[in-house]
């Protein structure tokens, strides 16, 4: 064996993960705990009505439209929509 492959040879059983990798995988425990507190800090601020508070009424009126609300269809021909006496951009 050449002298450049004895310094690159390693005995697996004299590898370990050592202490970095310990620090690491904690100081990552930590952030993902502190992000998830945040998380559910923020979610408790949102101000947003309960089902049982909204009532059946309510909560049909947000499902349904009127037919006046909605915007009139496009043409299935391919052509332009009239647009009335509009003036044509600058």
């Amino acid at each position: 064996m050449t002298p450049d492959g004895v310094l690159l040879a390693y005995d697996p059983n004299d590898v370990k993960p050592g202490w970095i990798a310990l620090v690491l995988v904690l100081v990552l425990a930590l952030a993902t705990f502190l992000l998830w507190r945040s998380m559910n800090t923020q979610l408790g601020r949102i101000k947003a009505p309960h089902r049982a508070d909204l009532g059946p009424a309510d909560s049909a009126d947000e499902n349904s439209s009127d037919a006046s609300e909605r915007p009139p269809a496009e043409p299935q021909d391919g052509s332009e929509p009239e647009r009335g006496d509009e003036e044509p951009p600058r």
